[in-house]
């Protein structure tokens, strides 16, 4: 493993779900208000899913967390900085950049890639880090499945 390699796997979590939908249904799930409070900002949610768009995050027990969408490619990627902290602008070395990839699959179904990255770069202990990105790996993990479950029950109505 190079020092790269290391650097790549502190950095970094990843997650991936296969959706018996299309991608146009996912992707409105993924990108749209209403959609997002289904199966990941279940308080609140606002964005504009275009590059240079704002986006918030709400949870009634974590606060509200300010985003940037950085790339938006219908059904196909998008991709937002959001900040560490409640209330904060999602700033460089405060913030992880989230990319939700959609890969058509035989059938009709949608496999959804998720990938987090920039733990490394967040100034906190290192152990609070690691923290930080197991949390939000067990975190992605259940919202993923969640997406699925929303995106195949809308699909089967």
């Amino acid at each position: 493993m190079s020092a790269q390699d290391s650097r790549d796997a502190r950095d970094a979590i990843s997650c991936r779900v296969t959706v018996d939908a299309p991608p146009s249904s996912v992707w409105r799930l993924a990108t749209s208000p209403e959609g997002l409070c289904r199966w990941f900002a279940f308080d609140g949610a606002e964005v504009e899913a275009v590059p240079g768009g704002a986006a918030a995050f709400t949870w009634k027990e974590h606060g509200t967390y300010r985003g940037v969408v950085e790339q938006a490619d219908p059904g196909r990627v998008f991709a937002f900085r959001w900040s560490l902290d409640p209330g904060a602008d999602p700033l460089p070395g405060r913030s992880t950049r989230v990319e939700l990839r959609l890969r058509p699959e035989e059938g009709g179904g949608t496999r959804v890639e998720l990938r987090e990255t920039g733990f490394e770069d967040l100034p906190l202990p290192e152990g609070r880090r690691r923290d930080h990105a197991e949390e939000n790996t067990r975190a992605w993990q259940v919202g993923l499945a969640l997406l699925k479950e929303a995106a195949e029950a809308d699909r089967h109505t």
